[in-house]
Protein backbone atom coordinates (compact mmCIF):
# COMPACT_ATOMS: atom_id res chain seq x y z
CA UNK A 1 0.00 0.00 0.00
CA UNK A 2 1.29 3.46 -0.93
CA UNK A 3 2.29 5.73 1.96
CA UNK A 4 -0.19 8.48 1.02
CA UNK A 5 -3.06 6.01 0.96
CA UNK A 6 -1.95 4.62 4.31
CA UNK A 7 -1.71 8.13 5.66
CA UNK A 8 -5.29 8.92 4.55
CA UNK A 9 -6.56 5.77 6.28
CA UNK A 10 -4.79 6.67 9.54
CA UNK A 11 -6.18 10.21 9.40
CA UNK A 12 -9.73 8.95 8.96
CA UNK A 13 -9.34 6.41 11.78
CA UNK A 14 -8.18 9.22 14.07
CA UNK A 15 -11.31 11.18 13.18
CA UNK A 16 -13.61 8.23 13.86
CA UNK A 17 -11.91 7.09 17.09
CA UNK A 18 -13.49 8.13 20.39
CA UNK A 19 -10.28 7.55 22.34
CA UNK A 20 -6.51 7.88 21.76
CA UNK A 21 -4.97 5.22 19.52
CA UNK A 22 -1.36 4.21 18.93
CA UNK A 23 0.66 2.46 16.21
CA UNK A 24 0.20 -0.99 17.75
CA UNK A 25 -3.58 -0.64 17.72
CA UNK A 26 -3.54 0.72 14.17
CA UNK A 27 -1.45 -2.21 12.93
CA UNK A 28 -4.25 -4.61 13.87
CA UNK A 29 -6.56 -3.24 11.19
CA UNK A 30 -4.11 -3.95 8.35
CA UNK A 31 -3.96 -7.49 7.01
CA UNK A 32 -0.84 -6.87 4.92
CA UNK A 33 1.44 -6.72 7.95
CA UNK A 34 2.04 -2.98 7.78
CA UNK A 35 5.05 -2.16 9.93
CA UNK A 36 4.34 -0.43 13.25
CA UNK A 37 7.35 1.83 12.75
CA UNK A 38 5.86 3.08 9.49
CA UNK A 39 2.54 3.77 11.22
CA UNK A 40 4.33 5.59 14.03
CA UNK A 41 6.13 7.71 11.44
CA UNK A 42 2.79 8.56 9.81
CA UNK A 43 1.24 9.50 13.17
CA UNK A 44 4.15 11.85 13.92
CA UNK A 45 3.94 13.33 10.42
CA UNK A 46 0.21 13.98 10.74
CA UNK A 47 0.69 15.55 14.16
CA UNK A 48 3.21 17.97 12.65
CA UNK A 49 0.95 18.80 9.69
CA UNK A 50 -2.02 19.56 11.96
CA UNK A 51 -0.02 22.24 13.77
CA UNK A 52 -1.10 24.63 11.01
CA UNK A 53 -4.74 23.47 10.82
CA UNK A 54 -7.90 24.33 12.74
CA UNK A 55 -7.86 20.94 14.46
CA UNK A 56 -4.92 19.36 16.26
CA UNK A 57 -3.50 15.91 16.90
CA UNK A 58 -2.34 15.47 20.49
CA UNK A 59 -0.36 12.74 22.22
CA UNK A 60 -2.52 11.75 25.15
CA UNK A 61 -2.84 8.63 27.30
CA UNK A 62 -0.21 6.64 25.36
CA UNK A 63 -1.88 7.36 22.04
CA UNK A 64 -2.82 10.01 19.48
CA UNK A 65 -6.13 11.86 19.32
CA UNK A 66 -7.63 14.29 16.83
CA UNK A 67 -9.00 17.16 18.93
CA UNK A 68 -10.53 20.61 18.72
CA UNK A 69 -8.45 23.64 19.68
CA UNK A 70 -8.82 25.61 22.90
CA UNK A 71 -9.73 28.85 21.12
CA UNK A 72 -12.96 27.28 19.86
CA UNK A 73 -14.13 26.00 23.27
CA UNK A 74 -16.94 28.54 23.62
CA UNK A 75 -18.50 27.60 20.29
CA UNK A 76 -18.22 23.87 20.98
CA UNK A 77 -19.77 24.32 24.42
CA UNK A 78 -22.73 26.19 22.91
CA UNK A 79 -23.27 23.50 20.29
CA UNK A 80 -23.13 20.67 22.85
CA UNK A 81 -25.26 22.76 25.24
CA UNK A 82 -22.84 22.20 28.12
CA UNK A 83 -23.73 24.11 31.27
CA UNK A 84 -22.11 24.64 34.65
CA UNK A 85 -23.90 21.61 36.10
CA UNK A 86 -21.70 19.38 33.94
CA UNK A 87 -18.48 20.69 35.47
CA UNK A 88 -16.51 19.24 38.32
CA UNK A 89 -16.93 21.25 41.50
CA UNK A 90 -13.96 22.91 43.18
CA UNK A 91 -13.88 20.21 45.92
CA UNK A 92 -13.78 17.56 43.18
CA UNK A 93 -10.94 19.35 41.42
CA UNK A 94 -9.05 19.70 44.71
CA UNK A 95 -9.47 16.00 45.46
CA UNK A 96 -8.49 15.01 41.92
CA UNK A 97 -5.32 17.11 42.21
CA UNK A 98 -4.39 15.44 45.50
CA UNK A 99 -4.81 11.97 44.01
CA UNK A 100 -2.95 12.91 40.82
CA UNK A 101 0.15 14.09 42.69
CA UNK A 102 0.19 11.64 45.60
CA UNK A 103 -1.38 8.44 44.18
CA UNK A 104 -2.21 5.84 45.19
CA UNK A 105 -4.20 7.12 48.17
CA UNK A 106 -6.93 5.73 50.40
CA UNK A 107 -10.05 7.74 51.16
CA UNK A 108 -8.81 8.33 54.72
CA UNK A 109 -5.52 9.73 53.42
CA UNK A 110 -7.43 12.08 51.13
CA UNK A 111 -9.64 13.10 54.07
CA UNK A 112 -6.57 13.81 56.21
CA UNK A 113 -5.10 16.11 53.55
CA UNK A 114 -8.37 17.94 52.81
CA UNK A 115 -9.57 18.04 56.41
CA UNK A 116 -13.11 16.97 55.43
CA UNK A 117 -14.95 13.80 54.45
CA UNK A 118 -14.31 13.01 50.77
CA UNK A 119 -16.59 10.02 50.23
CA UNK A 120 -19.11 11.99 48.13
CA UNK A 121 -16.41 13.61 46.04
CA UNK A 122 -14.68 10.29 45.42
CA UNK A 123 -17.98 8.82 44.26
CA UNK A 124 -18.34 11.62 41.71
CA UNK A 125 -14.79 11.14 40.43
CA UNK A 126 -15.36 7.38 40.13
CA UNK A 127 -18.57 8.01 38.16
CA UNK A 128 -16.67 10.32 35.80
CA UNK A 129 -14.05 7.55 35.47
CA UNK A 130 -11.13 9.94 36.07
CA UNK A 131 -10.06 7.86 39.08
CA UNK A 132 -10.24 4.13 39.76
CA UNK A 133 -9.28 1.55 42.38
CA UNK A 134 -5.59 0.72 42.73
CA UNK A 135 -5.74 -2.30 44.99
CA UNK A 136 -5.91 -2.40 48.78
CA UNK A 137 -3.40 -0.97 51.21
CA UNK A 138 -1.62 -3.52 53.40
CA UNK A 139 -2.82 -2.09 56.70
CA UNK A 140 -5.59 -3.18 59.10
CA UNK A 141 -8.94 -3.03 57.33
CA UNK A 142 -7.29 -3.25 53.89
CA UNK A 143 -8.80 0.05 52.60
CA UNK A 144 -9.11 0.62 48.84
CA UNK A 145 -6.52 2.90 47.28
CA UNK A 146 -7.33 5.21 44.37
CA UNK A 147 -5.35 6.39 41.35
CA UNK A 148 -5.98 8.43 38.21
CA UNK A 149 -7.03 6.63 35.03
CA UNK A 150 -6.41 6.81 31.29
CA UNK A 151 -9.58 8.91 31.11
CA UNK A 152 -7.90 11.46 33.39
CA UNK A 153 -5.00 11.73 30.94
CA UNK A 154 -7.42 12.14 28.05
CA UNK A 155 -9.40 14.92 29.73
CA UNK A 156 -6.28 16.89 30.61
CA UNK A 157 -4.52 16.21 27.31
CA UNK A 158 -1.56 14.50 28.97
CA UNK A 159 0.64 11.87 27.35
CA UNK A 160 1.39 10.36 30.77
CA UNK A 161 1.69 11.46 34.40
CA UNK A 162 5.20 12.79 33.82
CA UNK A 163 3.54 15.61 31.82
CA UNK A 164 1.90 16.95 34.97
CA UNK A 165 3.41 20.30 35.96
CA UNK A 166 5.47 20.20 39.15
CA UNK A 167 3.89 21.52 42.32
CA UNK A 168 6.43 24.37 42.28
CA UNK A 169 5.41 25.32 38.73
CA UNK A 170 1.76 25.29 39.74
CA UNK A 171 2.49 27.45 42.78
CA UNK A 172 4.35 30.03 40.69
CA UNK A 173 1.59 30.09 38.06
CA UNK A 174 -1.18 30.56 40.62
CA UNK A 175 0.73 33.26 42.49
CA UNK A 176 0.98 35.18 39.23
CA UNK A 177 -2.79 35.09 38.64
CA UNK A 178 -5.23 37.70 39.92
CA UNK A 179 -7.46 36.04 41.00
CA UNK A 180 -5.68 32.66 41.24
CA UNK A 181 -6.05 30.34 38.29
CA UNK A 182 -8.89 27.83 38.61
CA UNK A 183 -9.11 25.01 36.09
CA UNK A 184 -12.57 23.84 35.10
CA UNK A 185 -13.26 20.60 33.24
CA UNK A 186 -16.37 20.19 31.13
CA UNK A 187 -18.04 16.77 30.96
CA UNK A 188 -20.86 15.90 28.62
CA UNK A 189 -23.64 13.75 30.06
CA UNK A 190 -22.79 10.95 27.62
CA UNK A 191 -19.80 9.92 25.56
CA UNK A 192 -21.50 10.69 22.24
CA UNK A 193 -24.75 12.70 21.89
CA UNK A 194 -27.42 10.72 20.06
CA UNK A 195 -27.83 13.53 17.56
CA UNK A 196 -24.11 13.71 16.78
CA UNK A 197 -22.67 11.98 13.75
CA UNK A 198 -19.06 12.33 14.87
CA UNK A 199 -17.68 10.96 18.16
CA UNK A 200 -15.07 13.71 18.25
CA UNK A 201 -17.79 16.32 18.79
CA UNK A 202 -18.54 14.82 22.19
CA UNK A 203 -15.02 15.09 23.57
CA UNK A 204 -14.75 17.16 26.77
CA UNK A 205 -13.60 20.74 26.71
CA UNK A 206 -10.89 21.92 29.07
CA UNK A 207 -10.79 25.57 29.82
CA UNK A 208 -9.02 27.93 32.20
CA UNK A 209 -11.29 30.40 33.99
CA UNK A 210 -9.60 33.49 35.31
Amino acid sequence: MEREELKSIVENVLLAADQPINASELSKIFLDGTDKNQLQSILDELKEEYNSRNLQIMEVADGYQLCTRHEYNDWIRKYLKLDRSSRLSQPSLDTLSIIAYKQPLTRQEVDDIRGVDSSGVLKTLLEKKVIGPAGRKKVPGRPIMYRTTQKFLEYFGLKDLSDLPTLEDLREEMEGEDPPLQTQIEFSTSEVPESSSSPNEAKPVIENDH
